[in-house]
């Protein structure tokens, strides 16, 4: 009995180190945000923030340089013809609320586009023009 035991607690173990393996992944960059923004169904304050990975690559989180904020969202890729010269972040504006639209890293030509939540969908139909605004973030170069 205390075989099976240390069996299916060692089993459990393997499994827990293997999860949090999968979701620490490359950090893509580093930003400072000026303002709060909306990922999907997250608000996060303005501040610095870095971007990384998650497996499955369809996933980035966003986690405060201060670790007290963060969000793992789902993303579909946008793809370029063109090498993205440098990392930054694209947001879309609806009136005075900013949403995270894509995440580029420099050096490549695939973005990350998170999806889009039923808030920013809502102000786009509303009318609320659209403006974008770019944040120019620094690359992480391990």
């Amino acid at each position: 009995m205390k075989t099976v035991r240390t069996l299916i607690t060692i089993c459990l173990v393997f499994t827990a180190v293997t999860l949090f393996a999968q979701t620490e992944n490359r950090r893509l960059m580093t930003g400072k945000i000026p303002f709060s923004f909306w990922v999907q169904d997250h608000f996060l304050p303005a501040g610095e923030y870095s971007i990384y990975t998650v497996l499955p690559e369809r996933m980035i989180r966003i986690t405060s340089t201060d670790g007290r904020r963060s969000a793992i969202v789902t993303t579909v890729p946008s793809y370029s013809s063109s090498v993205s010269e440098k990392s930054r972040l694209i947001f879309h504006r609806y009136g005075d609320e900013y949403f995270l639209a894509l995440v580029w890293t420099g050096g490549q030509t695939v973005g990350r586009n998170p999806i889009s939540s039923k808030r920013a969908m809502d102000r786009a139909n509303n009318g609320s023009p659209l403006q974008t605004w770019t944040v120019l973030a620094e690359a992480n170069h391990r």
